[in-house]
């Protein structure tokens, strides 16, 4: 039988040390985007466009995606037309342009196999690799929209500050005992953290509590997926896990305003 590609093998676990950058990766990036995010929605946008910059620079090495100079247009126009798309909006409904923005970067998307040379090798993979980035960009425009209102920037503080703790529940995994217990680990460490932020604000604790748990939670899923890739040895992968374990997190804000928070998005 034939061994895999050296792009499609996995290791064991991650190191130590790859788990420890990629906590203070996490932490960096988490801290930048609440910065931003507290001064001003277009400053946010701003910072998410260059983190999609970063993404999609690193994304075809991260994965081992072939064709990488295509992949990175693509990348690029679908990413920025994602930020841009809510960046640029002055009123409500702040996602109103985002449906067009992503059927242009899907249409990039499959262009680009139609003009590829090179026998389109891993086309089915290529494909969906860069739809999955398209997504977790697509997830991170979803916190301009929370930037606008008090309650949804406090909602944004929360779920950034609970990828940031599950970043650092991470490190129990040196641990052999607790290898079976990081994701719980990242729930309890990621509502802790959104927790502490909702007593600080003065908000409701349960939601909060309930927005770390699963901000904890997506933003663990997203490292515990690329963390065992070998490219991650690398610079470059390394801080695109970081940033798409954060952007991930965009979806827990949004989700958890709509449904408990209507105050957050009022349009």
């Amino acid at each position: 039988m034939p061994q895999p590609t050296s792009s499609a093998r996995v290791a064991d676990a991650p190191t130590p040390r790859l788990v420890g950058v990629l906590a203070m990766l996490v932490c960096v990036v988490s801290g930048l985007l609440a910065l931003a995010a507290l001064a001003a929605p277009w400053l946010l946008a701003i910072t998410l466009g260059v983190c999609a910059v970063i993404v999609a620079w690193g994304w075809s090495g991260t994965v081992g995606l072939p064709s990488p100079r295509g992949t990175v247009g693509v990348l690029l126009v679908g990413g920025l037309a994602l930020v841009v798309s809510v960046g640029v909006r002055d009123e409500e409904p702040w996602l109103g342009w985002a449906p067009a923005a992503l059927a242009l970067a899907m249409i990039a998307a499959f262009l680009h196999q139609i003009l590829r040379r090179d026998g389109r090798p891993r086309v089915v993979q290529s494909v969906s690799s860069v739809v999955l980035a398209l997504a977790l960009v697509g997830c991170g425009i979803l916190m301009v929209p929370a930037s606008h209102t008090a309650v949804g920037i406090a909602l944004l503080l929360g779920a950034l500050a609970a990828a940031s703790v599950s970043s650092i529940t991470d490190l129990a995994g040196r641990w052999s005992g607790l290898r079976g217990w990081l994701l719980a680990l990242a729930m309890l460490g990621g509502g802790v953290g959104s927790l502490a932020v909702a007593l600080a604000l003065g908000a409701s604790p349960a939601t909060w509590l309930l927005l770390g748990v699963g901000a904890g939670a997506l933003s663990h899923a997203m490292r515990a997926v690329l963390s065992p890739l070998p490219p991650l040895a690398h610079a470059r992968p390394r801080l695109v896990a970081a940033i798409l374990s954060v952007l991930v997190v965009g979806v827990a804000p949004y989700l958890v305003g709509l449904a408990f928070e209507p105050s957050a998005f009022p349009g």
